[in-house]
C-alpha cells in the first residue's frame, strides 16, 4: 500500500470518535474510508450514510455523523449544532491511498433523520 499524496487535498472533513481518535475521512468524492484506505460507505446528497450493500448506516450533517438513533458517531474537524464536548482530537495519522470505490448501489431503505443528541454513540460506524 502506498500513502497518499496530498491528503488533505482529496478530502472534505475527519472524523474523530469520543476518544479523540482520527477514525475516517470524508472524501471529495463522498466516500467515506478509514486511515488504511478501505471504503467504509458513502454520502448522498441529503447527508445520508450508506454502505456498499445498500443498506443506511447513519447521518452525517454540519461536521457530525450520528447513528440512526441521533447518538454521535464522531466529529470532523468544525462540527456546528447539538454534539459533545471533544476535549482533545489526536493527531490526524498518515493516509493510506483508497482503494478504487465499489459501485454506489441503489439504498434499500433511508431512515428518517432524528433528533441530535449530545450523547456518544456506543458503536462505530461498521458496527451499525
Amino acid at each position: 500500500m502506498e500513502p497518499a499524496r496530498e491528503a488533505e487535498e482529496e478530502e472534505i472533513d475527519v472524523i474523530w470518535d469520543e476518544n479523540g481518535t482520527a477514525r475516517y475521512r470524508i472524501l471529495k468524492d463522498m466516500r467515506i474510508v478509514d486511515f488504511d484506505g478501505h471504503n467504509i460507505a458513502w454520502l448522498d446528497e441529503q447527508g445520508d450514510v450508506i454502505d456498499y450493500e445498500g443498506r443506511h448506516r447513519a447521518f452525517y450533517e454540519n461536521g457530525v455523523m450520528r447513528d440512526p438513533e441521533g447518538l454521535v458517531i464522531g466529529l470532523g474537524k468544525d462540527p456546528a449544532g447539538p454534539h459533545p464536548v471533544l476535549p482533545s482530537k489526536g493527531l490526524i495519522p498518515d493516509a493510506v491511498k483508497p482503494t478504487v470505490a465499489p459501485k454506489k448501489p441503489k439504498p434499500k431503505k433511508i431512515v428518517k433523520k432524528p433528533e441530535g443528541s449530545l450523547l456518544w454513540s456506543k458503536k462505530m460506524l461498521e458496527e451499525l
